[in-house]
């Protein structure tokens, strides 16, 4: 009996070994010093980015007292972190670096992972879950569509600006609207056109009537699998929520 006992004990004290080692194994970038916000290992921000986050991160930190860091990394598997998700990691180095204060636990990581292809904000527990909505925003509208086109400082300087307008209670910048949307528009406009004179013309035997009713059907089913897929954006880490994305 005394055998089977001392075997539960040390089955027991090497599954938590095995468990916990991997977070002791990982390392994380060096944080930076007092003159910059941002640590890019994988060469993503040019000179006029990397310039550009320091004013904006440096402006935000003297006027509001909010810690805004950008940190880019090739990959997490580069930091023994091939494991882990994006927000893990992220979650993780915020703790490590301890951005924001205990008192005052408002500080924003900006995470980019290039060759995992993924990015993520996290958010300090001060924030809550009351920004998740508008981070994800961020990240959807203002960091991915240039991450996309491998325009990687750019989508990064866009992220940082979105963000320091939701730590200052700003409106969120607009994503400019891509050259094809205004044919999309007049394409649209043609269409209702053509329609209407096709349904006034021929009434319900021209191709109006058949065009509306395909439009119905995919409504229908596109509204049915709408309804039937749950999901969000967001989530827990440091307490405070933020956003994922990947392209």
């Amino acid at each position: 009996m005394k055998r089977w006992k001392n075997l539960f004990w040390v089955t027991l004290g090497l599954a938590v070994c095995a468990s916990v080692a991997p977070a002791f194994a990982v390392k994380f970038p060096d944080k930076p010093g007092r003159d910059s916000f941002y640590s890019d290992e994988a060469s993503l921000l040019n000179e006029i980015g990397g310039k550009r986050v320091n004013e904006i991160c440096w402006a935000l930190w003297k006027k509001q007292k909010i810690p805004l860091y950008v940190v880019t990394v090739i990959s997490l598997a580069d930091h023994d972190a091939a494991g882990q998700t994006i927000e893990g990691f992220a979650y993780d180095l915020f703790n490590a670096w301890g951005i924001g204060s205990q008192r005052r636990n408002y500080g924003i990581l900006i995470l980019v992972s290039k060759n995992d292809r993924k990015a993520r904000i996290e958010l300090g527990s001060g924030w809550g879950h009351k920004h998740d909505y508008q981070a994800e925003e961020v990240m959807r509208d203002s960091i991915l569509p240039h991450f996309r086109r491998g325009d990687y400082s750019q989508g990064i300087m866009r992220g940082v600006e979105g963000m320091n307008a939701l730590a200052r209670g700003l409106e969120l910048p607009k994503a400019k609207a891509p050259w094809w949307a205004i044919w999309v528009q007049i394409g649209f406009v043609a269409l209702v056109i053509g329609v209407a004179y096709s349904l006034f013309k021929s009434g319900h035997t021209g191709w109006g009537w058949a065009f509306l009713a395909g439009i119905g059907i995919l409504l229908f089913f596109l509204l049915r699998a709408a309804a039937s897929s749950g999901g969000g954006m967001g989530g827990g880490s440091s307490g405070g929520g933020g956003a994922s994305g990947s392209w």
